[in-house]
Formats: structure tokens, C-alpha cells, sequence
């Protein structure tokens, strides 16, 4: 692989890697548990007062056809502050080694060895903010960034043993799923599910996946309750326009050590800056003060588009940075998109404005939605970019549900993006009054076009409230219907759609649908003899795509009957890449 080919990847999908662009938005409400049985005899919270100093071993690394950036460091902190809520903790890095030979060299982060940067941890073991000095290099900041957020784990309520919250990543919008694996130590699973790409991904016909997301954080009660020992690994496959298929993997760990703490330097927290969601990454920010102009900043936007290699979000990320630091030039923006802007780069201006988050830009994108002036593609543009834009409000989600009331492009888009400002919202309110339109809405209507818009919708909202519904919609007469019902269900990651899943696997003929409720199955974590029956049926079908999809349910399972049918079907199966996917879920040994 090249390495403009790796930067295009790093640059458009804003992948999490070790320099990649990096957004972190953790510690929003916990949406409710969808099981609640046994678990902590007690509830469990970070145990923080002042002056207490710990130490962890950090190692990161992430690989591509056989390039990879690695990380080992040591990272110290010292609890200043804690009010009962929240621990302010000082914290820098030691015995730092950072070898980058898949990042290009003017990509390359500068080492954290000795530098200082401030957290803020609340009682669930969250990270809630970073903060750092003005002498941090910007891709410095990322790095870290990226490093803590693989650390995130939250610690689970009284008697609850499965929860979730809303997080946002490199990659999107995705649901945390966490389980007690054991009560003494304190052992915790975390997995990252119902990833909503956006950006890049969504603009420009990235194909982008995660594929395995799996962490395990040990909390010792005997000591200070924070990490013990963490590890994780993620699998995301990138596929962009006229390339190969790129596939990722990261491996991270923790190991705490405190013998291992190195004093840290008293500085004052007003030196630092909050790191703050959807904030752009510094280096644009760098890039925008050195520019006298919008005319000089929309010269380099157009440039960027025309590249030979396309750097369309790098684009996006310049212009919304100039716009923060000049709203009053929004306009001007806008009128390019009423002129003559080339349709190359009209998708790239709406994510420029997307990205700026200023109230003036949520406006503009708010009349462009209904302005008859501009073609069905840019309408449809500013709904996909006024749904995203900054916090999710009622009067954007009354906006968008007007204007889905208009039957064409525009209006389904307008009615998907009202589904994805759930997943976005920690406002109850809010999140109920959209829930309960979209109900209403596929209550009222006749038109199966319309119903096929709104389910698509309600997956959009990664809420459990859908669930009947959905499950409902299983037995429809509808190939079409069926299977974006099960689509909807895999994003919903429901445990309680898992008896009408499986019931409806059973009885389907349809390969499409099958492949999405085997999918939908492997999201909610099922687990029955009665499922690996009937993937016996289905993982040597000539559909590829549902081989694939009952290949990773199987695998999943950790079953001698499940392992048996992947060795079975591993010995027959002629397709390479099928073979692969095999080989991730059986040792050299199993297939002997």
C-alpha cells in the first residue's frame, strides 16, 4: 500500500490510530440498561482523593499491509483536586519510544516524553475532558487523545450488569456496550457497537467498518479504584473509491504499576486548554492564522479538491477552521454554493460548514433545506449537515420533520437525519419527542417507500425503544421491508429482538435478508444451539454475503459446534478472502 493511499485513509475517514484526527466525546447519560439482573452487590465508583499518584504502562500499536505505528510509554499522574464528582489529575508521560513508519513524516507525532497535560475523571472512571498547554504540537495532542480514549471504561451501577453509553470516536457516533465479567477484582467488557460514520465516509463513498472492537479493564478493590490492567483490539476494514480493501488493526494495553511514578511538575490549570467534542484538530486551526484572507482560504479549499489525490476532508477541516475564526465569511461560502462552485466541491462545502458549528452556518443550512432555488443534492446536503451540526435541538428536529414531510430526496434524508440526532442527544426530552414522531409517523402512513425511509430512521437513532416495532416488521410480505427491519435491529442492538430474529431467520428464504438478520443477531450478542442450527443451513449458501455474515455469528459463539462448522466449512470453501475471514476465529491447531 502507498503511503498517499495510507494518508488519503488517515485523512478522509479520520480513522483512530496512533496520529490519526481523533474526537472524543465521552461521559454523556447512560442510556437505560437493557438487562438488569445480578451484578455488583455494591456500586461501584473511582476511588479519588488529593494528592493520590499512580502509574501505567501504555502500549498501543496499529498495523497495515505491513506498516505500523507503535507506542510504549509510562504515564504518571497526580490527583490535584477532587470535589466529590470530579478528580482533576495532573498527569505526563515517561520512557516514551514511538516509532511511526505508516504515518507519512509530515503526519508524524512529536514524542509526549516529559510533556504535562491535565484530566478530569468523574466517579464512573470516565475521562470527561483533556486539557493541554499551548507548547503541545498539535499531532502531540492527538496522539494522547487517541491513546486515553482507548482507556475509557465506565463502572457499572448497583445490581447492573450490562449498560451503555453514547461515545463518539475517530469513526462516529457508536454505542459502548459494557458487561460485569466478574465481581472480585472488578472486571469489565467493553465493546464498541452501531458505529454512525459521518464526515468523510458519508460525503465521499468511503466504505468504512468496524469489525471487532473488544476491551477488558480489570479494577482492583484493594487498591484505589481506577484501571488495574486493560487490554483491547480493534479491527476496522477501509475501503476507498478505485483501491483495495485496507484492513487496520489496533492492539492497546494498560498495565498499572506504581512504582513506576515519576514526579510531575506543578503547573497551574489556567495554562491549559479543554480539549472540547467535534473541536477541529489544532494543526487546521495553525494552518488558518497564517492565511490573510477567505479569498486565500477558498483558493487552498478548491486546490485541495483538485489534487490528483483528492484531500476533500482535509478541505472541509481548513475552511471550518477559517470560518470559526471569521463567521462573519459563512456567507460568502453560501453564496459560492448558490454560484457556480463545481460539484466536486459542493459536498465538501456543506461539511465545511458542518464543521465550523456556528449559529449563522446552522441558519443558512436551515433555509437551504427548503429553497426550491437549489437542487434536490444540496437540499438534501443541508439536512444531512444540519442534523449534524453542534448540539441536536427541538427547533432543528421540528425543521427536519417539516421538511420530510415534503415526499422527495430531500425529505428522506431530512427524516434520516432526524433519526441520527438521537444517537447525538443526552437531551431525554428531545430524544423522546423524535422518538415518539417517528412512532406516529409509521403509524399514519400507507406508503411502503415512506415506511422503508422511516425504519431506516429508527435504526439511525441506535435506541432500544424500536424494538418491537421493528421486530414486528420481520413478517412482513416485503423482501424489502424484512430485511431493512433487521438492518435497523443490528444498529439497535437489542437483546430483547433476539427470539424474533432468530424465529425469523429460521422461516426466511431470502439470502439479503438472512445476511441481515444473522448480522442483527451477531450485534445483540445471541448466543443459542437453536441459532447454530440454523447456521448450519446457511454458511456454505452461494450468497457470499451471507456466508460471510453466519461465518462471523459462528465465531462469535466460542463453541465446539461452532467451531466444528467453521472447520467444516474452511475445508470446502474456494473463496480466499471467505477463507481469511474464517481463519480469524480458529487456531493453527483447529485447522490441522
Amino acid at each position: 500500500m502507498s503511503k498517499i493511499t495510507m494518508k488519503s485513509v488517515l485523512l478522509a475517514s479520520a480513522v483512530v490510530i496512533i496520529a490519526g484526527t481523533v474526537f472524543i466525546k465521552f461521559g454523556l447519560v447512560s442510556k437505560p440498561n437493557q438487562l438488569e439482573v445480578a451484578g455488583l452487590l455494591q456500586p461501584a465508583s473511582c476511588d479519588f482523593s488529593e494528592g493520590q499518584k499512580s502509574a501505567f504502562k501504555v502500549e498501543s500499536s496499529v498495523t497495515a499491509e505491513n506498516q505500523s505505528d507503535t507506542f510504549k510509554g509510562v504515564m504518571s499522574w497526580h490527583v490535584d483536586e477532587f470535589n466529590g464528582d470530579i478528580a482533576k489529575i495532573r498527569a505526563s508521560f515517561t520512557d516514551v519510544e514511538l516509532k511511526q513508519s505508516m504515518t507519512l513524516p509530515e503526519e508524524r507525532a512529536d514524542s509526549p516524553q516529559g510533556q504535562i497535560f491535565f484530566l478530569e475523571v468523574n466517579k464512573s472512571c470516565i475521562i470527561t475532558s483533556t486539557a493541554f498547554t499551548k507548547s503541545w504540537e498539535p499531532k502531540t495532542q492527538l496522539l494522547v487523545a487517541a491513546l486515553l480514549d482507548n482507556l475509557t471504561f465506565s463502572l457499572p451501577k448497583k445490581n447492573a450488569s450490562h449498560w451503555q453509553l453514547s461515545a463518539l470516536d475517530g469513526l462516529g457516533d457508536y454505542t459502548a456496550h459494557f458487561n460485569l465479567v466478574n465481581e472480585s477484582p472488578v472486571q469489565i467488557q467493553r465493546a464498541k457497537n452501531n458505529h454512525l460514520t459521518r464526515g468523510a465516509v458519508d460525503d465521499f463513498g468511503l466504505i468504512l467498518s468496524v469489525n471487532k472492537s473488544i476491551a477488558t479493564a480489570t479494577f482492583n478493590r484493594g487498591m484505589p479504584l481506577w484501571w488495574q490492567s486493560i487490554t483491547g483490539e480493534e479491527e476496522i476494514s477501509v475501503k476507498v473509491q478505485n483501491e483495495p480493501e485496507i484492513r487496520m488493526l489496533q492492539t492497546f494495553s494498560l498495565q498499572r504499576d506504581d512504582q513506576l511514578f515519576t514526579a510531575i511538575e506543578q503547573i497551574d490549570w489556567s495554562m491549559a486548554e479543554k480539549s472540547t467534542p467535534y473541536d477541529l484538530p489544532a494543526q487546521f486551526d495553525e494552518t488558518v492564522q497564517s492565511r490573510q484572507s477567505y479569498e486565500e482560504t477558498f483558493d487552498s479549499f478548491i486546490n485541495a479538491i483538485n489534487d490528483p489525490s483528492p484531500r476533500y476532508y482535509e478541505a472541509a477541516l481548513e475552511m471550518a477552521a477559517w470560518l470559526k475564526k471569521h463567521p462573519e465569511d459563512v456567507n460568502l461560502l453560501v453564496s459560492e454554493i448558490y454560484g457556480a462552485l463545481d460539484d466536486e466541491a459542493r459536498p465538501t462545502a456543506f461539511l465545511a460548514l458542518q464543521l465550523s458549528g456556528l449559529n449563522n452556518a446552522t441558519d443558512a443550512l436551515s433555509e437551504m433545506v427548503f429553497d426550491a432555488n437549489l437542487s434536490q443534492g444540496d437540499q438534501s446536503r443541508a439536512a444531512s449537515a444540519l442534523a449534524d451540526i453542534g448540539e441536536p435541538s427541538r427547533e432543528v428536529a421540528d425543521l427536519l420533520l417539516s421538511r420530510s414531510t415534503v415526499k422527495d430526496i430531500a425529505g428522506n434524508t431530512s427524516l434520516l437525519g432526524v433519526g441520527s440526532m438521537v444517537d447525538r442527544s443526552d437531551d431525554p426530552l428531545l430524544r423522546e419527542y423524535i422518538i415518539d414522531s417517528l412512532q406516529q409517523n409509521f403509524a399514519d402512513t400507507a406508503s411502503q417507500s415512506e415506511q422503508l425511509t422511516l425504519i431506516d430512521s429508527m435504526g439511525n437513532t441506535a435506541d432500544p425503544a424500536f424494538t418491537e416495532l421493528l421486530s414486528e416488521q420481520l413478517i412482513s410480505q416485503s423482501e424489502a421491508t424484512r430485511r431493512r427491519a433487521a438492518d435497523a435491529l443490528a444498529r439497535l442492538n437489542s437483546e430483547q429482538a433476539q427470539p424474533a430474529l432468530l424465529k425469523a431467520l429460521i422461516s426466511e428464504n431470502n439470502s439479503s435478508v438472512s445476511a441481515a438478520l444473522v448480522k442483527a443477531l451477531k450485534d445483540s450478542g445471541a448466543a443459542s444451539s437453536d441459532m447454530v442450527d440454523a447456521l448450519a443451513k446457511r454458511v456454505n449458501s452461494l450468497d457470499p454475503q451471507l456466508r460471510a455474515a453466519s461465518i462471523d455469528l459462528l465465531g462469535a459463539q466460542q463453541t465446539q459446534e461452532a467451531k466444528n462448522l467453521l472447520v467444516t466449512q474452511y475445508k470446502r470453501e474456494s473463496d480466499v478472502y471467505i477463507k481469511r475471514r474464517i481463519g480469524r476465529y480458529l487456531s493453527a491447531k483447529d485447522l490441522r
